[in-house]
C-alpha cells in the first residue's frame, strides 16, 4: 500500500520482512478474577521505535505496559525482549525504566539528587553519577536547575525531571503511562514535540500509554489501538486516521462522519451506495463488496466542501446549520439533513475574515469528491 502521512524514511522497519522485533508480545493474556484485561494478544515492536498504546480507559493497555515492567505477570503467554523471555525477572532487572503520570519525584530532593537516586541504589561511583547526572540534566535542559527542588519548578520542568531520572539508567525501553496528562494543553503540546526530537536523538525505545487520541498521533512512529484487552490495528498514525480497518477504529480516532449504507450497484472500482444520509452515493473503492452488501461508508469532516448555494454533480448533500463552532484554524459546521441525520464538517480558516457567510438556521448544501472517503465491511 502507497505510505499515507510523513514518517521518518529512513525509519519503518516493520515493512522490512528479515526486520526482527526487539519486543515481542506472544499470545499474552492476564485476568482478574474472571475479567480478561489482556485477551489472547500479540504484538511485535522494533528497536528505536516510538510506540503508542492507544484505548478507552480499561481497554489494557496500561496492564500490557506492567507486564513489560514486571509489575504484573502475565496469567499466560511470554513477553521477549531483545530476545530474552522475561518470564520470572523481578522489576529492578528488567532493562527497562517507566515514568508515571504523577512523575513521583521526591520533594525533600534536589533535581540533581532525584536523577541521581536510583544510580546511587546500584551502587555506581560518585564521579560517573554526577557524570550522568550532568549529562542527562543537558539532554532535558535543566543544568541550571539542579539544586531545586520540584515544588520550586514548572509542571512542564518537573515533567522533564522525571525523565531525566528515567533516562539516568540508561534503558533498553522507555515506558510512559499517559506521559503528558498532568500538564496544560499548551504546555503538553510543546513537550509531546521536545519527547519526540529527544527520543530521536537517543534511539531509545518508547513504548507510551494514552488515551490521548492527538497525543498518539503527534508522537509515535506507530500505534495500536486497543479495545476490550485486544489490538484492533496498528498502524502508522496517518494510516489509522487514513486508512481505518473497522468502524470501531474508524470512530475513535479523530471525528467522523460514519453513515449505514447498502451498496445499490458495483461498475469497475466506482460503488453507488445508498445510505443513512437520504441520498445515494457515488464512490471509488478497492474493497471488495457485492450489490445488497451492508457497509460503513466512512467522511472526515474536513473532506466535505460546504456552501451557501446551490452545488451541481454528485454526492450533494443539502440541510440546515444546526451548530457552528469557531476553534481558530477551523470552523465547525453542524448540519442537519432533511431526514434528521447530523453531518460534521470542518472549513479551514485560511483567511482572517471567511468568505462564507453562514449562520444558525441557513440553508447549506455539502459536496465531496468520489475518493474523499472509506467504504468499511467490519
Amino acid at each position: 500500500m502507497k505510505s499515507l502521512g510523513s514518517i521518518r524514511n529512513d525509519f519503518a522497519p516493520w515493512r522490512e520482512p528479515q526486520a526482527q522485533p526487539f519486543i515481542r508480545f506472544e499470545a499474552i493474556t492476564k485476568r482478574f478474577g474472571q475479567f480478561n484485561a489482556v485477551d489472547d494478544l500479540s504484538l511485535s515492536i522494533f528497536k528505536g521505535e516510538f510506540f503508542a498504546l492507544l484505548g478507552a480507559s480499561g481497554c489494557g493497555k496500561s496492564t500490557l505496559l506492567r507486564m513489560l515492567a514486571g509489575f504484573e505477570t502475565p496469567t499466560s503467554g511470554r513477553v521477549i525482549l531483545d530476545g530474552d523471555d522475561l518470564a520470572g525477572i523481578p522489576p529492578y532487572r528488567r532493562p527497562v525504566n517507566m515514568m508515571f503520570q504523577s512523575y513521583a519525584l521526591f520533594p525533600h530532593m534536589s533535581v540533581a539528587k532525584n536523577i541521581a537516586f536510583g544510580l546511587k541504589r546500584e551502587g555506581m561511583p560518585k564521579g560517573e553519577i554526577a557524570a550522568r547526572v550532568e549529562q542527562v540534566l543537558k539532554l532535558v535542559k535543566l543544568q541550571d536547575y539542579a539544586r531545586r527542588r520540584p515544588d520550586q519548578l514548572s509542571g512542564g520542568q518537573r515533567q522533564r525531571v522525571a525523565l531525566a531520572r528515567s533516562l539516568a539508567k540508561r534503558p533498553k525501553v522507555l515506558l510512559l503511562d499517559e506521559p503528558l496528562g498532568a500538564l496544560d494543553k499548551k504546555l503538553r503540546e510543546e513537550t509531546q514535540f521536545e519527547l519526540t526530537d529527544l527520543q530521536y536523538e537517543l534511539g531509545t525505545t518508547f513504548i507510551m500509554v494514552t488515551h490521548d487520541q492527538e497525543e498518539a498521533m503527534t508522537m509515535a512512529d506507530r500505534i495500536a489501538v486497543m479495545d476490550k484487552g485486544r489490538i484492533v490495528q496498528v498502524a502508522t498514525p496517518a494510516e489509522i486516521y487514513e486508512a481505518p480497518k473497522s468502524r470501531f477504529v474508524a470512530d475513535f480516532v479523530g471525528d467522523v462522519n460514519l453513515f449505514d449504507g447498502t451498496v445499490q450497484a458495483v461498475d469497475r472500482g466506482r460503488i453507488t451506495l445508498q445510505t443513512s444520509a437520504g441520498s445515494p452515493f457515488t464512490v471509488t473503492s478497492d474493497v471488495a463488496v457485492s450489490n445488497g452488501q451492508a457497509v460503513t461508508f466512512v467522511l472526515r469532516p474536513e473532506k466535505l466542501r460546504i456552501a451557501a448555494e446551490p452545488l451541481s454533480g454528485a454526492n450533494v448533500l443539502e440541510g440546515e446549520v444546526w451548530d457552528i463552532a469557531y476553534v481558530g484554524p477551523v470552523t465547525s459546521f453542524h448540519i442537519r439533513l432533511a431526514n434528521g441525520a447530523v453531518v460534521k464538517v470542518a472549513m479551514i480558516n485560511a483567511t482572517r475574515e471567511s468568505p462564507l457567510q453562514l449562520t444558525w438556521h441557513d440553508r447549506a448544501w455539502l459536496q465531496f469528491d468520489e475518493d474523499a472517503g472509506l467504504v468499511l465491511t467490519a
